[in-house]
């Protein structure tokens, strides 16, 4: 793809996930809107104040390296990461959160919409970076991860088949973008790791790999992939 195009195709996959989003967020009943979620379960709100997090991350992380600022690491905060932040918003009202989740992800398509094609994929734009483009920061951030809370809710919700769908199709996707082939690959197999396909697991396993080489030594220490760690097909993936 021209830089341009890629440009416009990154901004519609972020468009098409949160059509994803939006679906689940206007399903949900008066019941499931007040459910106080754990550190065990979380609710949707939960998850809406955990992506509102990380996307502000990335917001301020790109902002303060468009104006040679300090760029703020995760470290920075650790004491209320992920749990942390649960905890922090447990008495949060419904609708904040999802105000708030929808305010930040309206001011990333803002700041990437800023970006020129040539500096979303250039990898040495911004330092902080170490030499990933933007273009892959931000599919991690506004895709994959919002991609697998929504199949952890299918799966949580009992609803397999739409988990294993939704992941493929956004495999699928964003295997357009080449930079981010072996994540795609690989992040899928660790999907079917984690729910017993085995057989998918591995055969995904074998892409990534192939795309990209070092991820066998990745995977070694990946508990995703703790369920294949005695099975053949794996113990020789990593050999060959």
């Amino acid at each position: 793809m021209e830089n341009a195009q890629t440009k416009k195709e990154m901004l519609d996959l972020f468009k098409s996930m949160r059509s994803e989003l939006a679906g689940i967020v206007d399903g949900l009943t008066e019941a499931q809107m007040q459910e106080r979620g754990s550190m065990q379960k979380w609710g949707v709100k939960d998850t809406l104040v955990h992506l509102a997090f990380w996307g502000d991350h990335f917001n301020r992380q790109l902002e303060a390296a468009r104006e040679d600022k300090k760029v703020p690491e995760a470290g920075e905060y650790y004491e209320i990461l992920n749990d942390g932040v649960l905890l922090r918003n447990m008495d949060k009202p419904f609708e904040d959160a999802r105000r708030d989740e929808e305010a930040v992800f309206d001011k990333t398509i803002s700041l990437l919409e800023a970006e020129s094609p040539d500096d979303l994929l250039d990898p040495k734009k911004y330092a902080y970076m170490d030499e990933r483009t933007l273009l892959d920061r931000a599919l991690g951030i506004e895709c994959y991860h919002v991609a697998a809370h929504i199949s952890d809710y299918y799966l949580k919700e009992g609803q397999y088949d739409k988990a294993a769908q939704l992941q493929e199709g956004y495999t699928t996707k964003l295997l357009a973008f080449p930079t981010w082939k072996a994540n795609a690959y690989y992040n899928l197999a660790c999907f079917y790791s984690l729910n017993g396909r085995k057989d998918k697991a591995l055969s995904n396993l074998e892409l990534a790999f192939k795309e990209r080489h070092n991820l066998k030594e990745w995977s070694k220490k990946d508990t995703d992939i703790d369920p294949l760690r005695q099975e053949e097909g794996y113990q020789v993936l990593v050999r060959e």
